[in-house]
């Protein structure tokens, strides 16, 4: 199978939860930002892992995202830059 890339981005308002879901995205996921990932998988896959999010969640109140995207290889990033977790540089070339 196929494997996609996706970025997952998400507000959790209570800390507990916020820690969870943490824990499972970023055991899958490069994070990119404070509470924004990005990781590919087969689209199978990803169906079992939102599952898994979506037991940690608290629909009414928290927010969960996960956008389906182009490699990051094809990204570029303008303006602040953290040195510990982007990898790309402003033209989309691979900083590594």
């Amino acid at each position: 199978m196929k494997e996609v890339c996706f970025i997952i981005a998400y507000d959790i308002s209570e800390n507990n939860r916020l820690q969870r879901l943490q824990r499972l995205v970023s055991s899958q996921f490069l994070q990119l930002q404070y509470s924004v990932y990005y990781g590919t998988m087969t689209r199978k896959r990803m169906d079992a892992f939102i599952i898994s999010m979506q037991k940690i969640i608290h629909p009414s109140d928290d927010d969960l995202r996960i956008y389906e995207v182009e490699p990051l290889e094809n990204s570029f990033v303008i303006g602040k830059r953290s040195d510990d977790i982007m990898l790309f540089s402003d033209i989309g070339e691979i900083t590594l």
